[in-house]
């Protein structure tokens, strides 16, 4: 019998992030453009790809709304 493992997808494309934070891929896009995006991105050629721990602290790390 083969034990399953279940693993998720670490690094997130711009549809995948825009979900993710709820923000509209052309705003990711604007702020990353105007280098005004807090959430270091990688390049991949010609895609951008975001590390999900990267975005999580970043998240973690907003003051909260009391």
């Amino acid at each position: 019998m083969r034990a399953t493992t279940t693993f998720e997808k670490r690094l997130l494309g711009v549809k995948e992030l825009s979900e993710y934070i709820g923000l509209r891929p052309q705003t990711i896009y604007n702020l990353v453009s105007a280098r005004k995006f807090p959430i270091k991105h990688k390049r991949f050629g010609r895609l951008l790809k975001w590390d999900i721990l990267d975005i999580d602290h970043y998240v973690d790390s907003l003051p909260a709304n009391n």
